[in-house]
């Protein structure tokens, strides 16, 4: 799906592709969001360079920041839910940015070490189609892409971005607070895929039940 450039979007993307390549490889000031979408599931990623961008104080900010930056929306104009209330998020310390990301480095300095906090989120979810919304009381502004356009979910927007060939290019979107991303598709889990969890459940399910049953009999025997 193509997403519309609205006004709003201009100036933080001429101020953007102002900027020298050098201070983007110092710092960013845009919390990066990596979507990878996949059968029955979405893989997030979000981060931000608390090290080098003045909004955040420190790395304990930067997370509350993380944990509450994005909301997610599903099926068509849906009601839209916390990350943390769907899956827990797990933070990460990074040194280097993601190498799909559609920002600019200077290659003498990409190599440099960020300090960098990375919130890694993972649904399980039955939605086919979903969104990403920010707050619109954020003071943050979000960089959104998925690191593949041959996925089902691939986000088609305008930009420089940065990879070999065209077809190489990430799909990226750039969100202001209370905007909305272009919907995505998950794609569905396959047959074979679900009925070999219901297969797994099922032998756990029968493993407790032995489990319990045995030491029921132990506690028996000890008694007698």
């Amino acid at each position: 799906m193509t997403a519309t450039l609205r006004p709003g979007f201009l100036f933080p993307l001429l101020a953007a592709a102002l900027l020298p390549t050098s201070g983007w490889a110092h710092a960013t000031d845009f919390i990066l969001v990596k979507v990878s979408p996949h059968a029955g599931r979405v893989d997030v990623e979000l981060t931000a360079d608390y090290g080098g961008n003045p909004m955040f104080t420190d790395k304990a900010e930067a997370q509350a920041v993380l944990t509450q930056v994005l909301r997610v929306r599903t099926g068509d104009g849906g009601s839209t839910t916390e990350l943390a209330t769907l899956a827990p998020l797990r933070f990460e310390d990074r040194r280097q940015f993601d190498p799909t990301a559609p920002i600019p480095l200077d290659p003498t300095t990409g190599a440099e070490a960020h300090q960098l906090l990375t919130a890694v989120w993972s649904w399980n979810c039955g939605a086919q189609k979903i969104a990403f919304e920010m707050p619109a009381d954020s003071n943050q502004s979000v960089i959104l892409w998925t690191s593949s356009p041959s996925q089902s979910g691939s986000i088609q927007a305008g930009g420089d971005v940065r990879g070999g060939s065209p077809e190489a290019k990430p799909r990226w979107v750039f969100l202001l607070p209370g905007e909305v991303s272009p919907q995505m598709v998950v794609p569905p889990r396959s047959a074979t895929a679900w009925l070999v969890s219901c297969a797994s459940a099922g032998l756990l399910g029968i493993s407790a039940t032995v489990g319990f049953s045995l030491a029921a009999k132990r506690r028996r025997s000890v008694r007698a």
